[in-house]
């Protein structure tokens, strides 16, 4: 039988679809096609979400979806839709918290049965295929006898997911007078802070690094945010967890000791057993919080890793026209991370794993500010040309009629952006600008948010960012993330965003989004600020008070650059860099350091400028 002819994968370009297309499975990508044949067929809905470089998705294609005895039945008695994760993070998001609802966990790949208007009923996520077939022939008997059952529960499920949440700081004040941060947030997000270090303590593993046991995935933004910990308290066992943990990551099997980078997480407490897939937004977050413990502690060992992890991506995961990859597998099925164990030698007589070469905007947008940052602490010029080379090409490729699209594979740009498409694009675009000071980074950004503020904002009820577009249809609910997950909330990174582009601009739209915002994600953290970590970093930011030094003269006097390398040497997370147009004195580099917008007697004597950034690492609390 010509398997091709019932199976439409072949037309896509996600590597994870393509490697499906000869499956004989009837699959169907999601869209239009499969929603109406469920609804012409009054057919269950299987739904299998996935993607290219993960083991366990291998497996069940290797046990069931390349059988025909399976196939048999899906073909029969269902529509069977096969969705790309990174393509779709909000059919993603939507569905995994549906699963996670129903049976108290969730990974990939993630099985979920849908009725022909796309709700859930039932999931999960590996099965092993006399299990998978005794569920297909379960979920259609019943389908056939009892359809009731099967709409109840559905029903049941939707309800529960769009029950609200949980909680909200209250406004204070009328109209669109928003009362002061300090007033909503201030008190809330000083307990949040210590709730969460209290939660740390007690999930910390004091033997090897990392919180809870096995498996343990890597905690860049709990780590990050412990750096902050220790800087606004001086509490020294805020630090000991993080050079504790990135000293177990780094020397453990976690880390790739040969060709640089980080596996996805350790099958083991002790960060020696890899899962071997390397993820690019992994090695983005980690660069960034191995740089920042660099600054804080300046150890070299935390130096090696940033530099080796971004050596690999522009070695192996990069563009030839500027865009950083998605992803490398951890090898065949019952070959898993036989490549890694080879010498360096042995790697290049050998074939490296799979890659998944689509390029997608939010990840790029979080490897733009790792790289950004790599120049700023280390002054590594390739590093910026990296971050700029992606930056274009990501305006080349993806963004389109005044709207970022999310994937580009070999030509082909789609999908319309989400929140995090924006959001973590904005956050690369911010850094960029605070390295090389060019204005049109600035300015796209701000061109960025005002798309995404007028696409994702939640105008009518509490504030907030929607994760993908209200107005999709195809999306049975509509959620706002505030929890981080194996990458930040993008309503976490929004808020920073606004943090920066306000204290950038001092504009006041961006002032009263960012208010509502942090008051949305602190009433949402009150029960577990831990898992809010990216959140809590936005809301210390503004505990903290924006920083603002602001440089008058041109960037190629040697007096500018000093005064911009020391700063970015320094661990000051709560501030801004940039080149103003604010008047020289004496025809000299004149350094204005600020506290939002109020700035201290300006300065051409660079030891004296030195000092006052300096004071900004004694933190005030009052």
């Amino acid at each position: 039988m010509d398997q091709k002819k019932y199976n439409r994968l072949g037309k896509e370009k996600s590597p994870y679809l393509l490697q499906h297309k000869d499956n004989p499975v009837n699959w169907f990508a999601w869209g239009d096609e499969a929603f109406q044949a469920a609804k012409k067929g009054n057919k269950i809905i299987f739904l299998s979400i996935g993607y290219s470089t993960c083991y366990w998705c291998h497996m069940m294609e290797k046990d069931s979806f390349e059988l025909q005895e399976v196939a048999d039945v899906l073909n029969k008695d269902f529509i069977s839709i096969k969705v790309d994760r990174e393509e779709h993070p909000d059919v993603d998001q939507i569905y995994m918290d549906a699963v996670v609802a129903m049976t108290g966990q969730g990974g990939w790949p993630m099985s979920v049965f849908l009725t022909p208007d796309l709700k859930p009923f039932y999931g999960g996520t590996f099965f092993w295929r006399a299990q998978f077939l005794q569920l297909l022939s379960n979920t259609q008997s019943v389908w056939q006898k009892e359809p009731e059952k099967i709409l109840e529960s559905a029903n049941k499920i939707t309800e529960q997911l769009q029950s609200p949440p949980s909680s909200v700081l209250p406004h204070k004040g009328g109209g669109d007078s928003l009362s002061p941060l300090w007033e909503r947030v201030g008190e809330r997000g000083n307990e949040l802070l210590q709730k969460a270090f209290k939660q740390f303590q007690q999930s910390f593993d004091h033997a090897y690094g990392g919180f809870g046991g096995a498996p343990k995935f890597p905690p860049s933004k709990a780590l990050s945010l412990l750096l902050r910990i220790n800087r606004r308290t001086g509490n020294e066992e805020a630090l000991n967890m993080v050079t504790k943990t990135l000293d177990a990551m780094a020397q453990g099997g976690i880390y790739d000791h040969i060709g640089g980078g980080f596996h996805r997480y350790s099958t083991d407490e002790r960060w020696e057993v890899p899962h071997f897939e390397k993820m690019l937004y992994d090695n983005a977050l980690l660069v960034w919080t191995y740089l920042e413990a660099y600054q804080v502690t300046k150890k070299e060992l935390y130096k090696n890793v940033a530099e080796e992890t971004l050596d690999y991506v522009l070695r192996e995961m990069t563009h030839p026209e500027g865009g950083f990859y998605s992803a490398q597998d951890a090898g065949e099925v019952d070959k898993e991370g036989e490549y890694y164990a080879l010498s360096a030698e042995e790697r290049h007589q050998a074939t490296p794993p799979h890659k998944d070469d689509k390029v997608l905007t939010s990840w790029n947008g979080l490897m733009i500010a790792a790289f950004a940052k790599g120049y700023q602490v280390l002054g590594n010029e390739s590093y910026l040309k990296a971050a700029q080379k992606s930056a274009a090409f990501i305006k080349q490729n993806l963004f389109k009629d005044g709207k970022l699209l999310r994937r580009y594979r070999e030509g082909d740009s789609k999908f319309l952006g989400t929140l995090d498409d924006y959001a973590f694009l904005i956050y690369g675009l911010l850094t960029l600008y605070e390295s090389d000071f060019d204005g049109k980074w600035i300015e796209w950004a701000k061109t960025l948010q005002q798309t995404q503020d007028k696409h994702f904002w939640d105008s009518e009820k509490e504030g907030g960012y929607f994760s993908g577009d209200p107005n999709d249809k195809t999306l049975f609910i509509h959620k706002k993330e505030f929890h981080d997950g194996a990458i930040p909330s993008g309503n976490a990174i929004s808020a920073l965003n606004l943090l920066k582009l306000y204290a950038l601009t001092f504009e006041e739209e961006y002032r009263k989004k960012m208010e509502t915002l942090l008051a949305t994600m602190a009433g949402e953290a009150n029960r577990y600020p831990s898992g809010f970590a990216q959140g809590l970093i936005a809301i210390d930011y503004y505990l903290d008070s924006s920083k603002e030094i602001v440089i008058a003269g041109p960037l190629q006097d040697k007096a500018a650059k000093e005064i911009v390398d020391f700063a970015y040497k320094q661990f000051l997370p709560n501030k801004v860099v940039t080149i103003g147009n604010k008047p020289l004195i004496d025809d000299k580099t004149t350094v204005y350091v600020c506290e939002n917008n109020v700035c201290k007697k300006p300065t051409t004597d660079l030891e004296e400028a030195k000092k006052l950034i300096q004071d900004f690492k004694k933190y005030d609390l009052n």
